[in-house]
């Protein structure tokens, strides 16, 4: 019992600690927004910033709520107006991040549900507004169009998948839907498909697109490529803080391996 309520409490406590303070305000030379999925108690919430620490991320670690509250998972992913409200919220206090700090970097790490609100809220901002988006186990459609936000982003988007993540991605996708409104496999499971007939310009933002699927060689980092494993702290360590790294004058950050 005591253990039971001891995890509750890490899993509310902590992520109440990463928001402490309007974002962006303090000393740090960046921010990077967290969003987890649905139910309210996503293991990144919780992991997410205590791992980037760990890892020598310099930034500010912000964890944004968007849910209805926790253990409603359900009304989470059906409500849709509720995800784009959340959106633009999200997409607002980036805003006002920039407008204090225009070069302040802003990184944005999604997981699941929370990759398409991360998308949804890029969608919403000027483009070269964020430094670099992480998404993992993105429960959108493998065919959603990424151009407008990787218009948002100066660097890539990267995107972490698993193919052995066939509860959630692919029976509970396809049965329930994607954040999207799709009842298909999601891009979490296989990765994301480029849209037919992309032009010069959809070429080069999909070039910004980093894809890296799960395999025996990561099993180490994937920990069995489950869908809370991109979430863990192990993950979040050795795979998504590099690229929450800043840049060094005439080098980019260091790259994960691939």
């Amino acid at each position: 019992m005591f253990r039971r309520l001891f995890l509750v409490l890490l899993f509310l406590v902590l992520p109440t600690a990463a928001r402490a303070g309007a974002p962006g305000a303090g000393p740090r030379p960046g921010i990077v927004f967290i969003a987890g999925g649905i139910g309210g108690l996503d293991p990144l919430q919780t992991w997410g910033p205590l791992a980037f620490e760990w890892s020598g991320v310099p930034h500010e670690v912000y964890v944004f709520e968007w849910t209805h509250g926790v253990c409603r998972p359900f009304l989470d992913l059906r409500d849709h107006d509720h995800l784009i409200a959340q959106a633009t919220k999200l997409a607002e206090l980036i805003a006002q991040v920039k407008a204090r700090a225009p070069d302040c970097p802003v990184y944005l790490v999604g997981h699941s549900a929370g990759a398409g609100l991360c998308l949804a809220a890029a969608e919403r901002l000027p483009p070269g507004t964020v430094e670099r988006m992480v998404l993992l186990s993105a429960a959108v459609s493998a065919g959603y169009d990424l151009r407008p936000a990787l218009r948002v982003t100066t660097r890539e988007i990267v995107s972490f998948h698993s193919t052995l993540d066939r509860v959630h991605l692919d029976f509970g996708t396809t049965v329930f839907g994607t954040v999207d409104g799709a009842h298909c496999s999601a891009a979490g499971l296989n990765g994301f498909r480029p849209p037919e007939g992309l032009d010069e310009e959809g070429r080069c933002l999909y070039a910004r697109l980093v894809q890296v699927g799960w395999g025996p060689e990561r099993m180490l980092e994937f920990q069995g490529g489950w869908h809370h494993s991109t979430t863990m702290p192990v993950f979040l360590t050795l795979q998504v803080a590099p690229w929450l790294m800043p840049r060094l004058p005439g080098l980019d950050a260091a790259a994960p391996m691939r």
